[in-house]
């Protein structure tokens, strides 16, 4: 018998892997170029918002006391823009488009 869903989520959808993926691999890229430095935030389209947040749900939904932060990604805020193609703001400003991480940069 399948586990019972206890959890409130709406269907999984691709972009939300997507999103996540590309948005963990700038914060990697940004730790690795400027050690001990933090990213101001991240500047995304509600769409994009939406479906990071959907995959912090479906990732989180298994940790006993899990708890979401809304408008935050590793501690950092989330701005929604319908202007923006969704990037990360660096330390110094310099914003990196996250169409740019979908893989680790060798």
């Amino acid at each position: 018998m399948a586990a019972q869903n206890i959890v409130d989520l709406p269907p999984h959808n691709p972009d939300m892997a997507v999103i996540r993926r590309r948005v963990t691999n700038a914060f990697r890229v940004h730790w690795k170029t400027h050690p001990g430095t933090t990213v101001q935030k991240l500047v995304l389209t509600q769409k994009q918002a939406y479906d990071l947040e959907l995959a912090q749900r479906y990732g989180g939904s298994s940790l006993p006391g899990f708890k979401l932060t809304k408008g935050k990604f590793f501690d950092r805020p989330v701005e929604v823009s319908a202007t923006t193609a969704g990037v990360l703001v660096a330390h110094d400003g310099t914003e990196m488009l996250l169409a740019d991480y979908d893989t680790m940069p060798a």
